[in-house]
């Protein structure tokens, strides 16, 4: 019984852990961009360990596109959404300097 005693901090430290990361930041990130309306463009992004990429806007939200999503953003892209929604619509810069519609995107 003694030997067990030695695993509860580890355990603890592990629940800490997931509270905060898939509560804290994955629960309240989802739920504000939902809530949010954006009108905004894709100022940098990070690929996190290749599995995931996080692309952040000027307003300070940021989505999070997993390896095997068929949206690929770039810098640049301006994104639209509506609030309460989790739908927005991509648009890139063609030929002429001009933003056209690229794709629609629900990050259900």
């Amino acid at each position: 019984m003694k030997n067990y005693y030695r695993f509860i901090p580890i355990l603890l430290g592990l629940l800490a852990f997931s509270y905060f990361y898939l509560y804290k930041f994955v629960y309240i990130g989802n739920k504000k961009f939902k809530e949010s309306s954006i009108n905004g463009k894709i100022i940098d992004s990070s690929n996190w360990a290749k599995r995931s990429t996080f692309y952040y806007l000027k307003d300070g939200l940021s989505i999070e596109l997993s390896a095997l999503d068929s949206l690929h953003l770039k810098i640049g892209d301006s994104i639209l959404k509506e609030p309460n929604t989790t739908k927005f619509n991509v648009y890139r810069k063609n030929k002429e300097n001009k933003y056209e519609f690229y794709k629609s995107y629900d990050t259900k």
